[in-house]
Formats: structure tokens, C-alpha cells, sequence
């Protein structure tokens, strides 16, 4: 694992700070964020609501803690796809990031839905936003770095350019599931200037 994530997941706290986190993330997705009360998830985690608040402060702090919960899954998947990257072959650690975007998005659909059903586009637009925001700066800190070393950084503002990609691409996916994958390449290729890298 890497640090960036390994940092992030020993500042969670204890087993019983996490029992919330996914008590609230599994009532989340079967009422609606809008309608989990405190009372409703010390419920189902079996404690007091004043044993809740030691914990968090309300309702809206356990949810920054389910999209981080959330956030860490899908950085847990990114890294393996890192990892397994083989040294120089990008044409196929595009074609296997575009594949791990779909099951990603796929994966995340039925959170990401129940929010934009439960009239919460607040709260997913804060998904969409921080997950962006973490992805990049992991890219940044471990992909980018690696490519910058072996071939020179063909694009400028890292973060923001990867951001912007990574935001854009979601709302693809998601707006038009039939896009296919070369199409989806070359966007990604285009965007960040190595298209004369791939195939």
C-alpha cells in the first residue's frame, strides 16, 4: 500500500469509528442521506447517540467520513492498477485504466445514484470533487512522477489538468455509457499530450 493512502487510513481512528462509517454507508444506500438520522445509525451500530458524538459531531461529518470510505476503495483499486503497470508500455496502462474507469464508476454508480436520487447533489457534487482531488494528487505522486522520469512531463499543472480529466471523464461515462474505450483513450491521450506514445 501505498504511504499517500496508508497515511490517510491510520488517521480513521478505531473499530468503532468505523462500524458507524459503514453503518451510515449501508443505510445511505438503502434510504437516502437525507432521510439517516443519528439516532439511525448508533441504532445500527448498537450505541448510545452520546457515544455517536464522541465519535463525530452530526450527521454531515459521518458523511465526509462515508465519501473518504468511498474515496480510499476506489484509490485502493488505482494503486493495484499502478502497480501492476508494466515499465514503458503505455498504450496498455491507458487501455487498463480506461477499463478500470468503467468498473470504477460502475462500482461507485449505485452510491453516487442514491445520492442524486435522495436530492443530495450537494453531497455528490462533494464526492465527485474530493475524489478528484485525491486521485490527482496520487497520479501526480506516483504515475506522473514515474513518466516525468522516463520521458519528460509533457503537460503543465499536473494537478489541475489531471482534475479537470479525471472530472470530465466521470461525467462522460456516466452522461454517455456507450462512448467507447479508443475514444476514451485518445481523450485522455490528447489531454495530457502523449498521444504519439499510444497505438
Amino acid at each position: 500500500m501505498s504511504e499517500i493512502l496508508e497515511e490517510r487510513q491510520n488517521t480513521r481512528g478505531d473499530a468503532r469509528r468505523e462500524a458507524i462509517v459503514q453503518a451510515a454507508r449501508a443505510i445511505c444506500l438503502e434510504k437516502g442521506f437525507s432521510r439517516i438520522t443519528v439516532s439511525d445509525i448508533a441504532s445500527e451500530v448498537g450505541m448510545t447517540r452520546s457515544l455517536f458524538y464522541h465519535y463525530f459531531k452530526g450527521k454531515d461529518a459521518v458523511a465526509d467520513a462515508v465519501l473518504d470510505d468511498v474515496i480510499d476503495e476506489i484509490l485502493t483499486k488505482l494503486e493495484r492498477w499502478n502497480q501492476s503497470r508494466e515499465t514503458g508500455n503505455i498504450n496498455k496502462a491507458l487501455d487498463d485504466i480506461v477499463r478500470l474507469l468503467r468498473a470504477l464508476i460502475a462500482d461507485e454508480s449505485p452510491f453516487s445514484n442514491r445520492m442524486i436520487q435522495d436530492g443530495n447533489a450537494e453531497l455528490y457534487i462533494k464526492f465527485i470533487d474530493r475524489a478528484a482531488d485525491r486521485i490527482a494528487d496520487y497520479i501526480a505522486q506516483t504515475t506522473v512522477r514515474d513518466f516525468a522520469q522516463k520521458h519528460g512531463l509533457p503537460i503543465a499543472n499536473i494537478h489541475e489538468t489531471f482534475f479537470a480529466l479525471i472530472v470530465g471523464l466521470i461525467s462522460l461515462v456516466r452522461s454517455h455509457p456507450d462512448v467507447n474505450d479508443q475514444t476514451i483513450k485518445q481523450v485522455i491521450a490528447q489531454t495530457l499530450h502523449i498521444e504519439n506514445y499510444i497505438a
